[in-house]
């Protein structure tokens, strides 16, 4: 990434669209739009300031096949200029919207890139400008990658955190209480000499540490099950054999995906997909990775070898999963083993279209199934009835995976990202080191183990440090901007 060129790129989504947008940013910017605009003698641009102008952008013959031309077609496109220091990028920087037709925008670049001292950018070049030129911390760098990738509206809200310098700002609160406690140990270490002098007790260190360790604990905790932002929530379908499942696992994905079958244990694997819940607009953006189980019965565990396998792996992918769907025809929903309390459950009467289930009286006709209780529903709430062969209240029930998904991961979930996490896992474990250190002399006045302590806080501090907007190493800057695509 070399700095000082003037570079350029497509800023929007590939494809046809209304409008489209190039953008450029760099020291030579005012002088290279002057020198592809036909009305560069606008009085507007004569002065680079902030602005925007309707221009005429020209582009050579050559690229048209009009040689005999007496002038070089142009376009019409309106320009949006940025004087440094006030920019996106730190940097005079332009953007010209045109119509969003991929032949045009190829031909506006290709006309700049003809332009002596102008390149294409490298992928985040532009947000790494506004990093490197003090326009964004690191962490609201990561909080624009997050926003471009944001797959549903916790990602969205995640990445507006780290863009406000919310998060930034709780790090650097950190790293200063662990500063201010490390000093204090290093400062006892210098005078070990001296017995009257006591800079931090070990008491008193014991519970810095404790408060930083805990505050750290509380943010890993809501990661553990994200390995990355772009993580999808896992749903599983859960319940005894024969309960609808598999059928209710087609209807819901529009297509046959799963053996659908009246003998019992007929599904053994864990099948997964994803689910994409913009349709009936349950969640615009939202998608979930939906597993549909083996049945869960302890009989049919027994039978075989491969049943027994079925049905662990039916309960570790329940261990794993975000939200579950407990299905049960007869709406009794005893299942004969607990369900984790803790993951969002989504009680579900499949088969609707039965007479007799779900309701104590047998001869209850369709109808009365159908003018059910159909709210989005949790534990405690009343069950949701559906029918998967005809597609009945599946809307409603898109709704409620939808919000349970969202729920379950959280937006501080989101939040943490995997450098960050990794980060904290660092600095958590310097800090134990420090307390074990620590611990043997409470009680006391002194820290015997000071200087082993010290470089315990040390390597924290610095972990905690790359996130509380001190400088990053290059491979870790080098990182985070490769995961950008170009034009941002």
């Amino acid at each position: 990434m070399r700095q000082g060129d003037t570079i350029v790129a497509v800023a929007s989504a590939s494809g046809r669209s209304a409008r489209a947008m190039i953008r450029i940013s760099g020291s030579a910017t005012p002088d290279v739009v002057r020198s592809i605009v036909t009305d560069s003698g606008n009085q507007e641009l004569t002065t680079w300031k902030r602005g925007v102008a309707r221009v005429r952008v020209s582009f050579p013959r050559s690229r048209f096949g009009l040689v005999e031309a007496p002038e070089p077609p142009s376009l019409p496109a309106l320009l949006v200029r940025f004087a440094a220091p006030s920019s996106y990028t730190g940097e005079d920087s332009a953007e010209f919207q045109l119509p969003g037709n991929p032949a045009l925008l190829e031909r506006l670049l290709g006309a700049l890139l003809a332009i002596e001292g102008v390149r294409i950018a490298d992928p985040g070049e532009f947000t790494a400008r506004a990093f490197l030129n003090g326009r964004l911390t690191i962490e609201q760098a990561e909080g624009v990658a997050l926003t471009i990738g944001a797959a549903n509206e916790a990602q969205l809200d995640a990445g507006a955190r780290l863009r406000s310098g919310e998060v930034g700002a709780l790090y650097r609160r950190m790293a200063d209480e662990l500063a201010g406690a490390l000093a204090l140990v290093e400062a006892g270490v210098d005078f070990t000499d001296q017995e009257d002098v006591v800079a931090i007790s070990p008491d008193d260190l014991l519970a810095r540490l404790d408060a930083l360790l805990e505050e750290i604990d509380g943010r890993l905790a809501g990661a553990g099950a994200a390995e990355s932002s772009d993580a999808l929530p896992v749903v599983a379908l859960v319940g005894p054999p024969n309960a609808g499942k598999s059928t209710l696992f087609n209807a819901l994905l529009g297509r046959r995906r799963a053996v659908v079958s009246e003998a019992p244990g007929t599904t053994r694997d864990a099948i997964e997909e994803t689910l994409d819940l913009a349709q009936d607009a349950a969640a615009p953006g939202l998608a979930v990775r939906l597993v549909d189980l083996a049945g869960l019965d302890e009989a049919i565990g027994a039978r075989s070898r491969a049943d027994e396998a079925s049905q662990r792996a039916a309960r570790e992918a329940i261990e794993r999963a975000d939200v579950l769907i407990l299905c049960d025809p007869d709406g009794r929903f005893q299942l004969g083993i607990a369900l984790p309390e803790q993951k969002p459950t989504l009680r579900v009467r499949t088969k609707a279209d039965l007479p007799g289930i779900g309701n104590a009286d047998p001869g209850t006709q369709n109808t009365a199934h159908r003018t059910q209780n159909t709210e989005l529903n949790t534990q405690n709430s009343s069950p949701l009835s559906v029918c998967a062969l005809d597609g009945w209240n599946l809307g409603a029930l898109r709704r409620a995976i939808a919000d349970a998904a969202q729920t379950s991961k959280g937006a501080a979930t989101m939040t943490l990202l995997p450098r960050h996490q990794r980060a904290l896992e660092r600095a958590r474990e310097g800090l134990g080191e420090a307390r074990s250190l620590a611990a043997p002399d409470a009680g006391s006045r002194h820290l015997s183990g000071a200087e082993l302590a010290a470089q315990s806080m040390r390597r924290a501090l610095d972990a905690i440090g790359e996130i509380a907007g001190a400088v990053p190493p290059d491979d870790v800057i080098g990182r985070i901007f490769a995961s950008f695509c170009v034009g941002k």
